[in-house]
């Protein structure tokens, strides 16, 4: 699943599931938002911070939490509703914001 870039946008979440069914990979619409959220976050923060100082994983709750280079927590990225996949589905462009809001209340710089 890796082999394909970060979409932008739901409709190309669409497209890379169909692409990769295509090929053989067994893929949800889920995995690869899920994919595209984390990966996008990544991508936010190493522009805004200019470099990367954080890193991106997904707790047990279904947010997205950051750490900093030191291993401690940083911030979470909780979901608009009652989840980053599904907002994602309702308002691609929208989370972008929200991550973006989020990373300036967690991240002063």
């Amino acid at each position: 699943m890796d082999n394909l870039d970060v979409a932008d946008d739901y409709q190309q979440v669409k497209d890379q599931v169909a692409i990769l069914n295509a090929r053989g990979e067994q893929v949800t619409e889920d995995q690869v938002i899920k994919r595209t959220l984390k990966r996008s976050l990544e991508q936010i923060l190493d522009y805004r911070m200019d470099g990367t100082f954080y890193t991106v994983a997904w707790d047990d709750q279904g947010n997205l939490a950051l750490t900093d280079v030191y291993g401690k927590p940083a911030g979470v990225i909780k979901p608009i509703n009652e989840s980053l996949i599904e907002d994602f589905k309702k308002d691609d462009q929208g989370v972008w914001d929200h991550f973006n809001l989020a990373i300036m209340k967690s991240i002063a710089r």
